[in-house]
């Protein structure tokens, strides 16, 4: 018997399965499981000066993380890469020919390593490392799965993918639409779409009851897939609930808080006020499309470089600063986005960074904790993936795109060191622009999963920047 990826219900609705060991060939060693990649892309720097791990480079603990931006991920410790000193190419601050300023840069850049284009949007001259894996990985050369919190800018701010040269790729903000997506729903045989489902109020599950429960109840699956469909049926269930309970209406489109659950709004879902809910939404798509091999590269982008949010729930009372001034205001210590010098209490705005850049390691480890739930052979999703965080510059007063912060958990499958923390250069300034280029990050995830040239051949050298060293980062590898 082969292996069944897919429930197949009433109306052609299919939802994809977990990996199972009942269905996998009956061979001496069980089959790998798949590599993904993951990335979570966050913007306008951080608090470089709480951010990193308080312990010298070398093994990472949790004591490591105390007190840190990374404080959250203290439970993740031993699965976590931080490496340090990795600079951005093509380079900023007008070193390398490209368009924009560097937070354009840091958007565009970031997963092309490809100038931007000196046009008026700016977007960048090359395919992203997100497009150019799937490519590779994902059955049928499939598409990644681009997501995005929050509101997106009509230029190169608004995504850090691509599928090809000035060809910005549009990211799902709805997460119905995205869940949708996920589900490989949307068949019209029958009339029973998932949107129409939705409208009479019931489970895409209830379309798919009859396979569920032919499968649960056969004789040749094993107690442990039994448990596995029990919680991925939960799961599913759990995310519906959400969505409908938040106000999520008939048609997938996110309503006011305040709206009648029967009336459309589809501007809401990108305010700051929906900004935590719809988090937590598009995370539990990102993990169940990972982990049902609907799709093995995923984006989640967190808000428009040189914008952001206002964290008004992060905020204590209507003075703090978190209430007043959005992520980017904030970043550069400031009450207006055009300002190039703090005018805020240095206390203020470096603690509300800071209480900022721990949220996003929050739901960062949100992620982790939804890939870790699925076990299969070699561990479990998180540790056959590379989870990967990204920020489009490392201080954002000063727009410097050097010492950017990444962190790579999960290890792809044993490609990557684990519980360690690494510096990438020569000297003890970590802000350098020669020894640690970005290309050879995204040269070296990509070899990570397994990607391959269009000929078959490895790659070497992703992107085009004029700056740069081909090849791997190896201080990296396991």
């Amino acid at each position: 018997m082969h292996r069944r990826r897919f429930l197949r219900g009433l109306g052609g609705v299919m939802v994809a399965l977990p990996f199972l060991e009942t269905f996998e060939l009956r061979k001496a060693k069980a089959a790998d499981p798949p590599k993904r990649l993951a990335i979570f892309f966050c913007c306008n720097g951080v608090n470089m000066e709480k951010f990193w791990p308080a312990t010298p480079y070398g093994p990472l603990t949790a004591a490591s993380l105390t007190g840190t931006g990374m404080a959250p991920l203290a439970d993740y410790a031993s699965k976590l890469l931080v490496p340090r000193g990795i600079h951005l190419v093509p380079r900023g601050w007008g070193r390398d020919p490209a368009g924009g300023d560097d937070h354009a840069k840091g958007v565009g850049h970031r997963l092309t390593a490809a100038a931007n284009q000196m046009t008026t949007e700016r977007y960048a001259s090359g395919v992203s490392l997100d497009h150019e894996i799937a490519s590779s990985i994902n059955p049928s050369g499939k598409g990644p799965l681009n997501l995005m919190v929050g509101y997106r800018a009509n230029d190169v701010l608004g995504s850090v993918s691509y599928t090809g040269s000035g060809q910005q790729a549009i990211p799902f903000q709805d997460p119905w639409k995205a869940f949708k997506d996920w589900s490989g729903a949307g068949s019209t045989t029958g009339g029973m779409t998932i949107d129409r489902l939705a409208m009479r109020r019931k489970s895409i599950l209830d379309a798919v009851k009859g396979d569920l429960d032919a499968l649960k109840n056969s004789s040749v699956v094993s107690k442990s897939d039994k448990d596995k469909l029990d919680m991925h049926y939960t799961s599913i269930r759990s995310l519906e609930t959400t969505i409908q309970s938040s106000g999520m209406t008939s048609c997938g489109l996110p309503m006011a808080r305040t709206t009648e659950i029967s009336l459309i709004d589809p501007a809401t879902v990108t305010r700051d006020s929906e900004y935590s809910k719809v988090a937590d939404m598009m995370l539990d798509v990102m993990a169940l499309a990972l982990a049902c091999d609907q799709n093995r590269v995923t984006t989640i982008q967190w808000g428009s470089g040189a914008a952001g949010p206002i964290f008004s729930w992060l905020g204590m009372n209507a003075d703090d600063v978190n209430t007043k001034y959005n992520h980017h205001k904030l970043s550069h210590g400031a009450t207006t986005d055009a300002a190039t010098s703090p005018n805020l209490p240095a206390d203020q705005w470096k603690s509300a960074l800071f209480n900022i850049d721990q949220w996003y390691m929050q739901h960062y480890k949100g992620l982790l904790d939804r890939l870790a739930m699925y076990s299969e052979p070699n561990g479990s999703v998180l540790d056959n993936s590379a989870v990967v965080y990204m920020n489009d510059l490392g201080d954002g007063l000063g727009h410097n795109w050097m010492d950017l912060p990444n962190i790579i958990a999960g290890g792809a499958g044993g490609y990557f060191k684990q519980g360690q923390y690494v510096k990438l250069v020569n000297g003890t300034n970590t802000a350098n622009d020669t020894d640690a280029p970005s290309n050879m990050l995204l040269t070296t995830l990509a070899n990570a999963v397994g990607a391959k040239k269009s000929d078959g051949s490895p790659i070497t050298n992703f992107g085009s920047a004029p700056t740069g060293k081909a090849g791997e980062l190896t201080a990296l590898k396991a």
